[in-house]
Order: structure tokens, then sequence, then C-alpha cells
């Protein structure tokens, strides 16, 4: 399957949406610990989602490092380009 960034970006959305702790505003600025509340456990969970969505393999602690859904759109698209599943 090939994505395009517009749709990896609202696929993660609706992802996070799923985690994220009560009903929040969640836009690709939103943080992931400090405006979701995602936990330790809660990312764990996001990455096999993450892994099941697009067909990725994740290490667990892929996602230490990025604070904003930006940020893991970034390197889910990083992960689809190299693996030639991204358009444009």
């Amino acid at each position: 399957m090939t994505w395009t960034s517009d749709r990896v970006r609202d696929e993660l959305i609706t992802l996070f949406r799923a985690h994220a702790q009560g009903s929040v505003d969640i836009s690709p600025s939103s943080h992931l610990v400090a405006d979701l509340g995602i936990d330790s456990l809660g990312m764990m969970e996001l990455i096999a989602d993450i892994e099941d969505k697009f067909h990725l393999s994740v290490p667990d602690d892929a996602l230490a490092g990025l604070e904003t859904i930006d940020n893991v759109v970034s390197s889910v698209e990083g992960k689809l380009k190299a693996d030639g599943r991204l358009e444009g």
C-alpha cells in the first residue's frame, strides 16, 4: 500500500485520539505527554497500533525522543519513504 503525507497524518491523529486521556483537542502540534497525557504504557500500545496500521517494525524506544504528533508523523513518513511506500 502506498501512503500520502495527508493520509499518514490523519491516520496517526486518529490513533492518538484513541490513546489520549480525556477529550482533548488534538492537532499536529499536540505534545504526546503534556497535551494528550499518554504515559509509558500508552506509548507501548500506540507503537503496536502504528506497527499494525502502517505495517512497520518500530523499536520500543523509537518514540522516546519525539514530543509532538508532527514529530511522529515525520518519523513514520521517513520509514514509509525508505520502504518506497510514501507518495511524493
